[in-house]
């Protein structure tokens, strides 16, 4: 069975939920690989080619809205079906991470 595309299910691979995470605040393209970078401590690095392409899906979808900013550059914003697609997203990921702490508690317990 061929996989959904996380644009059809809004189950966000980690370039997608992290690219949406940094676009709280308007971004410009070289600055939204910068934040990301920042807010995983540089463990996470999104090249140009995944972000441009993650871009261009997430604007065919309404994840993501642009403007040019008064410098020429390109900026980008999360929309509001894009907030929701990733707070959706935030809550799924918050849920398995609740689960593993469980398990992984009563796992450490007894051993």
């Amino acid at each position: 069975m061929a996989k959904t595309s996380p644009y059809e299910s809004e189950e966000l691979t980690d370039s997608i939920f992290l690219i949406l995470l940094a676009m709280k605040q308007p971004i410009h393209g070289y600055g939204l690989m910068q934040k990301i970078e920042e807010l995983t401590a540089g463990n996470i690095s999104i090249g140009p080619a995944t972000m441009y392409t993650t871009i261009k899906k997430m604007k065919a979808v309404n994840w993501i809205s642009e403007t040019e900013s008064s410098d020429s550059k390109i900026v980008y914003k999360i929309t509001e079906k894009g907030w929701q697609v990733l707070m959706k997203d935030y809550s799924r990921r918050k849920k398995i991470v609740d689960l593993a702490e469980k398990e992984m508690g009563e796992e450490n317990e007894q051993i």
